[in-house]
């Protein structure tokens, strides 16, 4: 289940991925939550919008992962986000925690996390 969730993970990170709302809307559950580093909080709707809206130069990758099973259908996942901008090659880390839902088969996101690690 770890691999399936971090698959997931990544896949929510990949440009085309965040570029397809349909795409997104199926990842996302329908009551998911977002906590921003600024502290606001977004719903699904407003996080798809700013998703499809994110600049093409930047790309992700990401370490430590790990998943803890809350429960038979939901677990939350941590690790550390990389986020590099291609054209000033800049590189911020952020510590990300989500957690996801079982609903049927699929996996959903239900709420996730990002903070930024400090000094960068």
């Amino acid at each position: 289940m770890s691999q399936h969730i971090k698959g997931l993970e990544e896949l929510l990170l990949q440009r085309h991925t965040r570029a397809d709302s349909d795409r997104l809307s199926n990842l996302l559950h329908d009551k998911f939550e977002e906590v921003g580093a600024s502290g606001s909080i977004c719903t699904k709707d407003e996080a798809i919008e700013w998703l499809v809206r994110e600049d093409d130069d930047i790309r992700w990758s990401l370490t430590n992962f790990r998943v803890r099973q809350l429960s038979d259908n939901i677990v939350l996942a941590t690790y550390c986000a990389h986020k590099s901008d291609l054209r000033t090659g800049s590189t911020k880390r952020s510590m990300r925690s989500s957690i996801w839902e079982k609903i049927n088969t699929n996996w959903a996101m239900r709420f996730h996390q990002g903070t930024n690690l400090s000094g960068e």
